[in-house]
């Protein structure tokens, strides 16, 4: 009977200890994504803050996790730059911009970049966005990249056209090898496009051919959202 006492006690110990430890984090709920968490603020219908420059707005806290307050009494909050994609309910916060991930999709491991699978197959969207990069310089190397997979069998089918994202040009650069040597078929594609500044390179890979789904995948791209 002693020792079923012990335990016990030792039980309801452990449990008080987890408890004072837990960290009590007030107006906000901590988001990882990009290699780091974030104690983010969140609006009423689960979204994050952010300030004019597209940064995130957390709430500051102590080395324990918890709420620091301001001399106000208010929780003390700083605006910081996010690195990374940051998945917040059925929504992908980027840099740059952010995304409702579309039904019939799921978000796929986004980390250093937004990516998305089409649920049941091995369709995946990435999207990288490059604030230093070249337009110009990306489509070259993409479509040098397109035109060594073109040399893969005689049926290849081959794209290259222009497409509408965000009420601007995009270049559509792909290519579908259905034998790729191996038995097994491949697709790869990008969609190119610039906003101040930033480039947005979207690959689309796949085991089928996606160019049977290019629209599908313009009309999610349109639904892209700019931060900046």
């Amino acid at each position: 009977m002693k020792k079923i006492f012990v335990i016990l006690i030792c039980m309801v110990l452990a449990l008080t200890c987890l408890t004072a430890c837990k960290a009590k984090l007030k107006n906000g709920t901590v988001l990882s994504g990009g290699g780091r968490d974030y104690a983010a603020v969140t609006n009423e219908d689960g979204g994050i803050q952010r300030d004019e420059a597209g940064n995130i707005v957390v709430l500051v806290t102590n080395d324990k996790g918890k709420n620091v307050k301001d001399d106000n009494g208010e929780y003390a909050t700083q605006a910081v730059a996010l690195r990374g994609a940051l998945v917040v309910g059925n929504r992908i916060e980027c840099p740059d911009y952010r995304l409702e991930i579309p039904n019939g999709w799921s978000d796929y491991l986004s980390g250093a970049d937004l990516m998305i699978e089409r649920n049941g197959t091995n369709d995946i969207l990435k999207i990288v966005s490059t604030r230093d990069g070249d337009l110009n310089t990306s489509m070259k190397q993409a479509s040098e990249l397109i035109d060594k997979m073109k040399t893969f069998s005689a049926d290849t089918e081959y794209v290259n056209r222009t497409v509408k994202v965000l009420d601007q040009d995009a270049q559509l650069f792909a290519v579908y090898v259905p034998d790729n040597g191996t038995g097994a078929a491949s697709y790869l594609g990008y969609i190119f496009f610039e906003h101040n500044g930033v480039v947005y390179s979207c690959m689309l890979t796949s085991d089928r051919n996606m160019n049977e789904s290019i629209d599908e995948i313009v009309s999610i791209l349109n639904t892209i959202e700019y931060v900046n």
